[in-house]
C-alpha cells in the first residue's frame, strides 16, 4: 500500500488513485527502486532500517544505466548491409572443426545381453607405425630446440589423421620450413605397397615404342648431327626418392598434400639459386637461373638436399658390409700409397644393418665397438667424430647412385664406336664420420676452416645415468639430431629434425653469389692458321681469265667469205 501511495504521489499529487492497475505499478521505476532497497535492507538488516531507508535508496540507485528513449527522429530508414566475414575467420573455423573430429574420443565398445563385447563386422585394417611426436620433441625441448609442445601434439593428430587416409607403411615427422606467408609441416613416411589399389590393366599396358621420334622439324632432317648427351632419369623408389613426402601447411594441418617424386634436373638448379619459401605450393620460383618448376618442386629438392647431407647417427649404430680389398700387384718392399678416405659412387644404394650387441663376456667382439656398448659415458657424442652419416652424398648429377644410360643399337650403315669411359665420381663413404666434411672457411677467423657441425650437450644432474647431446649443422641451419643415452646400456635413442628456412648458409664469409653466365666458346686456334699478305692487282690480272670473243654475225661472215674468193 506504501508503494503504491508513493507511486501516486510521486506521478500527480493531484489525481486521486482511481483506475491504477497493477500492471502498471510493477512495471514503473519506482517499484523497482523500492523492491531494490527493501532487498538491500533485508539482506544487511541494520538495526535502524526506517532511519537508513534514505541512505539505502541511493545506494540502489548508483551504478545503473538510465533506460534510452526509443525513437524514430533521428534513426537511418535504410536497411544496413551485412559485414563479410574475412577469409581468416573462415580457415580458423574450419580448421576448428576438423582438429575437433580428430580429437573425438572413440566410440564405445558394443556390449551384448550377456555383457561380452561384441566383434566388430569389419576388422580394422593395420595402420602404418607412428612415433609419438611429442616425446621426440621433448628431447629437443631441453636445448631449447623444435617445436612447442601444443605445436607437436597438433601435428601428432595430423600424422594420425594422414595414417587414416594414405596407405602408408610407416611415417615420421621430418621437419618444419618457415615461409614468408605460412609455414610448411613435412612428413617423411614408406608407402606400404600391398595396401595400393591396383591399376587397371588398360593404365598398367604400355605401348612399346621402338626409337624415340624427332620432336621437331630440325632433327627430322638434320641426321648426321652428333648424338645427344644421355639425360639423367631420376631413380624409382631409391636413393633420392626412397621416401616419399607429404606436406601441410600451417593454416590447416589436416590437409596433407604429396609432393612428386624429385628429379636431378631440379637438384642441379637448387644447387645455383637461393629464394625463401612462401609458403604456396603452386608459387612460381622467378630466379636466375631459371628453375624448372613451382614451389613445389623447388621444395622437393631442398628435402632431398638437407635430408642426405644432415641424416646423421651415434658412431656404430648400423654397420655396413665390408667390401672387398683388391689385391695390389706392387712391390712388397715399395712404400705404400696413403689409403684414399674417399670411395668411388656407389651404383647401389647401400643398406643400414643395425648393429647387434656383442656378448659382454668376448674382449675381442666389445672392442671394436667399445664406446657404443658402453653407452658414451664418457661423452664421447661431444667429439664430432662420433657421429656419422645415415644417407649417401648426392652426386653432381643430382642422383645418389651412378646413373646408367641405355646403349642403342647401332644401325648397320653405322660404324661401331665405343663411348669413351665416364670420368669416375668419388664421394665420403657410407656412414662415414661428419668430421671429414668438407670445412667451412671464414677469412676473419683465427681458424681458417671450421668443422660445419656443433655440438652440445644438456643440463643433467649430478650422477644421472641419462645424458643427452645435440648436434647441429652450421651448413644446413636448422638441421639437428639429438642423442639420449644411458651408462652401461648400448647404444643411443636418436631423433633428427629440421626447423628453419631451408636455404644453405655460405661456406665462406661471404654471401650468396649466383653463378656466372658461362665463358664464351673458344675461337679456332691461330696457330694451324698460315697467314699471306693480300695480292696486288697485277696478281689478280695474271689469274684472271681471258675476256670471250665478241660474237660474229651471220651477214658479216658470208661478206668476209665472198672477198677472200
Amino acid at each position: 500500500v506504501s508503494v503504491l501511495y508513493w507511486w501516486r504521489f510521486t506521478q500527480n499529487p493531484q489525481t486521486p488513485m482511481v483506475g491504477v492497475e497493477e500492471r502498471q505499478v510493477r512495471d514503473s521505476a519506482v517499484w523497482q527502486a523500492m523492491r531494490n532497497t527493501l532487498g538491500l535492507i533485508a539482506a544487511e538488516r541494520p538495526r535502524d532500517g526506517v532511519e537508513a531507508m534514505e541512505s539505502y535508496v541511493g545506494l540502489a540507485q548508483q551504478g545503473q544505466a538510465v533506460p534510452p528513449q526509443v525513437t524514430t527522429v533521428y534513426m537511418d530508414s535504410r536497411p544496413k548491409p551485412k559485414q563479410t566475414v574475412p577469409a581468416e575467420a573462415t580457415s580458423d573455423t574450419r580448421w576448428a572443426a576438423n582438429y575437433a573430429a580428430q580429437v573425438a574420443p572413440p566410440k564405445p565398445v558394443k556390449t551384448g545381453e550377456d555383457g561380452e563385447e561384441e566383434e566388430p563386422a569389419e576388422a580394422e585394417e593395420d595402420k602404418g607405425e607412428l612415433p609419438d611426436v611429442v616425446s621426440e620433441q621433448q628431447l629437443f625441448a631441453a636445448f631449447g630446440e623444435g617445436l612447442s609442445e601444443t605445436e607437436a601434439y597438433r601435428v601428432f593428430v595430423a600424422l594420425k589423421r594422414l595414417l587414416d587416409k594414405e596407405p602408408l607403411a610407416k611415417a615420421r615427422f621430418w621437419g618444419k620450413i618457415l615461409g614468408t606467408q605460412r609455414d610448411y609441416y613435412i612428413c617423411e613416411a614408406k608407402i606400404d605397397e600391398s595396401r595400393v589399389p591396383e591399376k587397371d590393366e588398360a593404365e598398367a599396358e604400355e605401348v612399346e615404342q621402338v626409337g624415340k621420334p624427332p620432336e621437331t622439324i630440325y632433327q627430322a632432317l638434320n641426321t648426321y648431327r652428333a648424338k645427344e648427351a644421355a639425360r639423367v632419369l631420376a631413380e624409382d623408389a631409391k636413393g633420392a626418392n626412397e621416401f616419399t613426402y607429404y606436406v601441410a601447411t600451417s593454416d590447416d594441418l589436416t590437409a596433407w598434400v604429396r609432393l612428386p617424386d624429385v628429379l636431378p634436373q631440379h637438384i642441379v638448379a637448387a644447387r645455383d639459386i637461393c629464394k625463401l619459401f612462401t609458403g604456396n605450393l603452386t608459387a612460381a620460383v622467378d630466379t636466375l637461373p631459371a628453375f624448372p618448376g613451382c614451389e613445389k618442386h623447388y621444395l622437393r629438392a631442398q628435402i632431398a638436399r638437407i635430408s642426405h647431407a644432415c641424416l646423421v647417427c651415434p658412431k656404430n649404430t648400423f654397420v655396413q658390409e665390408a667390401p672387398e680389398e683388391e689385391e695390389d700387384d706392387e712391390d712388397e718392399d715399395a712404400p705404400k700409397k696413403p689409403k684414399r678416405y674417399d670411395v668411388p659412387a656407389p651404383e647401389e644404394p647401400p643398406a643400414l644393418n643395425p648393429t647387434e650387441a656383442p656378448d659382454a663376456s668376448d674382449p675381442e667382439a666389445v672392442a671394436p665397438v667399445k664406446t657404443w656398448f658402453d653407452g658414451f659415458k664418457n661423452d664421447e657424442l661431444l667429439d664430432t667424430r662420433q657421429w656419422v652419416h645415415m644417407a649417401p652424398q648426392l652426386l653432381r648429377d643430382g642422383r645418389a647412385t651412378v646413373f646408367k644410360p641405355e646403349e642403342d643399337a647401332p644401325a648397320d650403315d653405322e660404324p661401331e664406336d665405343e663411348p669413351p669411359a665416364a670420368p669416375v665420381e668419388y664421394v665420403n663413404p657410407f656412414l662415414g664420420d661428419v668430421d671429414h666434411d668438407a670445412p667451412l672457411s671464414f677469412a676473419s677467423y683465427s681458424a681458417q676452416s671450421l668443422t660445419p657441425w656443433a655440438t652440445r650437450k644438456a643440463f643433467a644432474t649430478e650422477g644421472a645415468r641419462t645424458k643427452r647431446f645435440l648436434i647441429r649443422s652450421l651448413r644446413w641451419p636448422g638441421a639437428m639430431c639429438v642423442a639420449e643415452t644411458t651408462d652401461d646400456q648400448p647404444g643411443a635413442t636418436y631423433q633428427n629434425v629440421y626447423v628453419g628456412r631451408g636455404v644453405k648458409a655460405p661456406s665462406s664469409g661471404h654471401g650468396f653469389c649466383p653463378p656466372l653466365p658461362p665463358a664464351p666458346c673458344a675461337e679456332f686456334p691461330t696457330q694451324m692458321l698460315k697467314l699471306n699478305n693480300d695480292c696486288t692487282r697485277d696478281d689478280e690480272l695474271e689469274f684472271e681469265p681471258e675476256p670471250p670473243k665478241p660474237a660474229v654475225e651471220a651477214g658479216e661472215d658470208e661478206e668476209g667469205a665472198e672477198e677472200d674468193e
